[in-house]
């Protein structure tokens, strides 16, 4: 896929999103969603409620902070400056977008008889750690390469579904709010992915992870050799 591609995508997403946010207020999406948080109520034992609050907690804001800052370090001084950019920008830019959406949305949670735990804040579209989990889950499917990458990313993608249904099982999500904290990662991916692979940023970043050296020794090299008389 193109720069072009992936930002136009990104952008398409958002509008997405920002429709989805639309519906998800009105009293027919409501309903539906409301039937499918009450039907998940009857499924609560102590294990699995116990399951769901780990997922949530290791799903909150603070940790996706936490991966867009210490990940990207890593991968710095490992000299892998885009895989270090990306992580950073599209954690951030997955929580950034996550949060404008949830303000100007402001969609009211399920109702309070259905809380396991209170949840962070009043607003319910999109999910938060629906966010940052798909957000981990896609971070996990670019950076790991090779034989490895099919298992990152099934691990991703179950961590992803479990942090999502766990928000409705507690009762503080619909099913609309974590479906939205997916797109918000996903638009962030494509954004940010887009704009890197954009061929000025590019070179940017590979002049950036070249020794000086090695630099100097490359533009020695295009020049044309002169010989003496």
């Amino acid at each position: 896929m193109t720069s072009r591609a992936k930002i136009i995508g990104g952008i398409l997403l958002l509008a997405v999103l920002a429709v989805l946010g639309t519906a998800a207020k009105t009293a027919a999406l409501t309903s539906a969603d409301l039937r499918i948080d009450e039907h998940l109520v009857t499924l609560r034992t102590p294990a699995l409620t116990l399951v769901a609050k780990a997922a949530t907690l290791v799903a909150q804001a603070a940790v996706g902070v936490v991966v867009a800052v210490v990940v990207p370090a890593v991968l710095w001084f490992t000299r892998r400056r885009r895989d270090a950019l990306l992580t950073a920008c599209l954690m951030i830019g997955a929580l950034a977008i996550a949060f404008v959406v949830k303000t100007l949305v402001a969609e009211h949670r399920p109702p309070r008889r259905l809380w396991v735990i209170p949840p962070d804040n009043a607003m319910s579209f999109p999910s938060g750690h629906a966010t940052v989990a798909a957000a981990v889950a896609l971070i996990l499917g670019m950076l790991v390469r090779g034989r490895l990458r099919p298992l990152a990313m099934t691990v991703g993608v179950l961590f992803a579904g479990v942090v999502a249904f766990a928000r409705m099982y507690l009762g503080v999500h619909y099913l609309l709010d974590v479906v939205g904290g997916c797109l918000a990662a996903v638009s962030a991916a494509l954004l940010v992915s887009g704009f890197l692979d954009l061929p000025r940023i590019r070179s940017g970043l590979e002049d950036v992870g070249t020794p000086a050296a090695g630099r100097h020794h490359a533009g020695r090299s295009h020049r044309t050799p002169t010989g003496r008389r």
